[in-house]
């Protein structure tokens, strides 16, 4: 008797137990018990499959809270490849919202994962990662670069090591491009510029120590983890991949200047780094970044009234007279010549941005195409006054830089063929894509190094904004001369009023020669 009751006692208590185990998992999630969050993500991971480099992935995660009280998520981006959509939500008890993820694919290839980080305000619980995973097919996106022995470990930043150079701490995700291209050509460049030695610690938040080094950095300052990636330069932190390039410089003259050290737990984190006289003689990446269109709108300005392109135009425009074109025939085929060869210089820029792109992720390759581009471009710059020289002793036949002849001709059967055309929209297209291939040999003395400036653009947006903002500019001599046939300017004016300016146009391209030489090695 006692034996049975003792069975039925063991038995319910076995079963209390195990019950007691199932439930209490639940339960602390639910509570958001020490160290567990009480928010549930699904699904659990992000599996995009298989899309093509260059598309944008896109899927919506739903965010709920399990537990018994409010609970604010924020979902922090560790590259500029992704983005989200809010960037955080309240939820109450029971709620379930909906967050919209992205991932831009067009610097990665291969099998790819990345991370978004999640954090919550419930006490004790750490951020933790979301991954996505998947294959992103075609392409020769530059790889990332392994972090070297000892670069993912060591330290703190900040600090002057005894030979004086200056430990920097870089948080960020390997295989985010924008970080890649920061470290390849922004940080040799300011080491260079500043005459300091830098020892760049990369440290990737996918990895929870380097994460947990990041968080106590913040908190150090009395803030959180907002945005990576984040650098910490002589007691400073800064995040966000805007900030960093802005502020890059600054932090390194204020540390070479005896700044603090990180290690010291007095310093905390300030929010903005030190003024420092020194600093104002070094060109910010934000001067330069806030100022860029300009010098891309002068080069396709000035590659827009090249003799290459502008005697071209000068030969349509009087074909088109000789051939008995009335002004509004002549208008049509000129924006629809323009408009062939604004696609087709757009285009080529296209992929020649997406292979010299592709080498800047290379350091050694982008340093050899700088100092290559950066010689070639003197060169120009000096066959330019050479030319204006040729032009004031009245030679401007025996100019250098100018179209081989065979080229010219093949360009002037081109035209008048297209010209005697039945068909006018067609022809004048099809006139525009022959030609714009016939003089980018010539042409492309000032398409290729603007192109290779603008690849070295952390953003891949504004890359592509500025692209097309000099294409724009480079048809806009073609659209004046047009328009100013239009409102009556005959053909012998505009040849007159060219070949009288020929050596200012000479000169101004030796100006723009060097202004990319500066602006390759500089920006």
């Amino acid at each position: 008797m006692n034996l049975g009751l003792n069975v039925r006692n063991f038995h319910a208590i076995l079963v209390a137990a195990l019950a007691f185990l199932l439930v209490s998992p639940c339960v602390s999630q639910a509570q958001g018990g020490a160290g567990q969050s009480a928010i549930q993500i699904s699904p659990p991971e992000w599996k995009y499959g298989m899309v093509d480099k260059g598309a944008m992935a896109r899927t919506t995660i739903v965010i709920a809270n399990r537990g018994r009280h409010r609970v604010k998520v924020q979902v922090v981006v560790t590259c500029e490849c992704l983005v989200v959509s809010p960037g955080s939500r309240e939820l109450a008890p029971g709620e379930e919202r909906g967050f919209d993820l992205g991932f831009d694919t067009s610097d990665y290839e291969g099998i790819t994962k990345r991370g978004y980080l999640i954090q919550t305000d419930e006490p004790g619980v750490k951020p933790f990662h979301y991954y996505l995973t998947g294959v992103v097919r075609a392409g020769n996106a530059a790889s990332a670069r392994s972090a070297a022995p000892g670069e993912e470990s060591g330290g703190l930043a900040g600090a002057a090591e005894p030979d004086g150079a200056i430990v920097v701490s870089y948080y960020y995700s390997q295989g985010c491009r924008s970080c890649e291209e920061f470290l390849s050509t922004e940080v040799p460049i300011q080491e260079a510029r500043l005459g300091v030695k830098v020892v760049m610690l990369r440290k990737d938040v996918l990895q929870s120590e380097n994460f947990a080094e990041l968080e106590a950095l913040a908190a150090a300052g009395g803030g959180k983890v907002e945005a990576i990636p984040a650098i910490a330069v002589g007691g400073i932190l800064v995040q966000g991949d805007k900030a960093v390039r802005e502020r890059y410089a600054g932090l390194l003259v204020a540390a070479r200047s005896g700044g603090q050290s990180v290690a010291q737990p007095a310093a905390p984190a300030a929010p903005a780094a030190p003024a420092a006289p020194a600093a104002l003689a070094v060109p910010s990446q934000a001067l330069l970044g806030k100022y860029s269109i300009l010098p891309i709108l002068m080069a396709g300005l000035v590659d827009g009234i090249n003799p290459c392109a502008f005697t071209t135009l000068i030969f349509l425009l009087a074909s088109l007279v000789l051939a008995g074109k009335r002004r509004v025939d002549i208008l049509v085929i000129g924006l629809l010549f323009s408009f062939g060869v604004f696609l087709t210089y757009t285009a080529v820029g296209f992929g020649l941005f997406s292979a010299l792109r592709t080498a800047s992720g290379y350091p050694v390759v982008a340093a050899a195409l700088r100092w290559i581009l950066f010689a070639a471009l003197l060169a120009f710059a000096g066959l330019s006054i050479w030319d204006w020289r040729l032009i004031r002793k009245g030679k401007a036949a025996e100019m250098l830089l100018q179209l081989p002849l065979a080229v010219k001709q093949r360009i002037h059967s081109v035209i008048r063929s297209g010209v005697r055309s039945a068909a006018m929209a067609g022809s004048a297209l099809f006139m525009g894509f022959l030609v714009s291939l016939f003089e980018f040999s010539c042409t492309g003395q000032v398409y290729f190094p603007t192109l290779a400036y603008i690849a070295r653009m952390g953003k891949r947006a504004d890359a592509i904004g500025l692209l097309l903002a000099y294409n724009l500019a480079f048809i806009l001599p073609l659209l004046v001369v047009f328009a100013a046939t239009w409102f009556g300017v005959v053909s012998k004016k505009v040849t007159s009023f060219f070949q009288s300016h020929m050596g200012a146009v000479k000169l101004a391209l030796a100006a723009a020669f060097l202004m990319l030489a500066l602006m390759t090695i500089l920006a």
